[in-house]
């Protein structure tokens, strides 16, 4: 009999152990939202990811604190969640106990393709069972979960769903098909914010270093392989760390650089991992880069934060962590370092350019970097050239970006469209864009709605469509 006990108080404790940093009141929020069925799941762009989780702060009461949730307390996290009191204007739910699960794994065509298509994907398990062994809450060291499956009520892509197709822009080891006409008119696509994008280099390619878009689209496409090509000066491979195709910001930059998929003819093709096929080993799924071969390297990463963690490991040497098309593990060697890269990221990093870091953000049409710092402070402009400064893209000056788009399903319908409906009217304000540290010097509202005025974009795509042209001065 006592055996019996025994066994049963370790069993117990084993399945408290799980939520063992978590209070009472949390798990009892997590209970309550879990059995009445009051959970949103979103799915789409990391490139959005900080922004994103505090326009969703904002859905939430102002009175109390969300719980924060994620699947590692690492800088670069697949998924997030935030649990709690939904806030006024939230529909049937207002008042209540809600979870509102953003994954970024596998970039923006998760908040397109699996959303049109009512697809069964990867999300986080957000129960008292699951999360809470280690972490606090907080938006710094969130609870880490771990995972489950459900269908996405909604998602969120750097550029319009149509951007997506294929072969370069959707997602899988073998590209899925593009979404046909039926799908693309299930989702109702709204543009909700402009978010601008830049161009980080290594810290060992100097500042002096001249970048324009057609030296850019040269190094992306492979028409331009070692650094000597660029700057006489320089020698060694151009790295580059692009992201895996079905990225939002890989599909900005296939957009700016090489009009895809605009264009009926494909110019400006970007190289992928399988151009250098000297660096990538996919039995094992592993790229190594350890010396010169006299060509372009090119390494895919799945998320924004992989992307700086490729910079940085290309510099300072050593290997990372990221994941291929399909989402399995993969292992970057850089060996010794000394590798000069050049990449594509969202401003959003703008925080992590800084003066003394392995990397910073270059200037176009001149030699320049722009660095951040102190947040508390405005950025920091150095050399000549044109900056993807707050003003520079309101003015439509930088035309390096993605509208961020928020993509809903027909059959997301009542309580879960109110709280979509509120999160929409929030991602909207330039005032909330404002007052997210992240966002405040990169991100501004779209033209033409509600709004007006500071944090407001001047210039449009031609009748909303990012294939059209970009005319300034709309709100002028």
């Amino acid at each position: 009999m006592k055996l019996h006990q025994i066994a049963f108080a370790v069993a117990a404790l084993a399945a408290g152990s799980a939520n063992a940093a978590m209070t009472a009141a949390e798990q009892a929020v997590l209970n309550d939202a879990n059995a009445n069925g009051r959970v949103i799941f979103i799915s789409g762009a990391s490139a959005v990811q900080k922004g994103f989780t505090g326009i969703i702060a904002a859905t939430f009461d102002s009175a109390t604190t969300p719980i924060r949730f994620a699947n590692t307390t690492a800088s670069s996290k697949d998924f997030e969640a935030v649990a709690g009191k939904l806030a006024a204007g939230t529909g049937a739910w207002a008042g209540q106990n809600a979870i509102i699960v953003y994954r970024t794994k596998g970039g923006s065509v998760f908040g397109v393709n699996p959303v049109a298509r009512a697809e069964v994907i990867e999300s986080l398990d957000v129960t008292a069972a699951a999360c809470g062994d280690t972490g606090s809450g907080t938006s710094v060291t969130p609870y880490v979960c771990g995972t489950n499956t459900r269908v996405p009520d909604a998602g969120v892509s750097d550029v319009a769903p149509a951007i997506f197709q294929a072969p370069i822009n959707t997602e899988g080891e073998v590209a899925a098909a593009s979404l046909n006409a039926a799908e693309l008119a299930d989702l109702t696509a709204t543009a909700i914010y402009g978010l601008s994008f830049g161009i980080p280099v290594t810290n060992n390619v100097p500042a002096t270093t001249k970048f324009t878009r057609s030296i850019v689209s040269a190094i992306m496409s492979g028409n331009v392989g070692t650094w000597d090509q660029v700057d006489g000066s320089l020698s060694g491979d151009i790295v580059i760390c692009r992201r895996t195709p079905g990225s939002g910001t890989q599909a900005v930059m296939n957009l700016w650089a090489g009009n895809f998929p605009c264009s009926e003819n494909l110019v400006n093709i970007p190289l992928d991992r399988d151009s250098t096929g000297a660096t990538w080993d996919p039995a094992s799924r592993t790229f190594t880069h350890t010396g010169d071969i006299g060509a372009p390297i090119v390494i895919e990463n799945s998320t924004s934060g992989d992307v700086r963690n490729c910079l940085i490991k290309a510099v300072d040497g050593g290997t990372y962590a990221t994941k291929d098309r399909a989402g399995n593990p993969v292992t970057v060697d850089f060996g010794a370092g000394g590798h000069k890269a050049i990449g594509v990221l969202s401003m959003d990093s703008l925080k992590d350019s800084k003066a003394t870091g392995q990397w910073q953000f270059r200037s176009l049409d001149g030699a320049g970097t722009m660095t951040w710092d102190n947040t508390a402070l405005p950025p920091v402009t150095s050399g000549d050239g044109k900056f993807p400064t707050l003003a520079t893209y309101e003015n439509g000056d930088w035309d390096l970006q993605g509208w961020i788009s928020f993509n809903v399903p027909s059959r997301t319908t009542g309580a879960k469209k109110a709280v979509l409906d509120k999160f929409l009217v929030n991602a909207q304000n330039p005032a909330i864009l404002a007052g997210i540290s992240d966002l405040k010097n990169v991100a501004a509202a779209i033209p033409g709605g509600a709004y007006s005025g500071p944090q407001v974009l001047d210039a449009a795509y031609l009748n909303g469509n990012q294939c059209a042209p970009y005319n300034r001065n709309f709100n002028d």
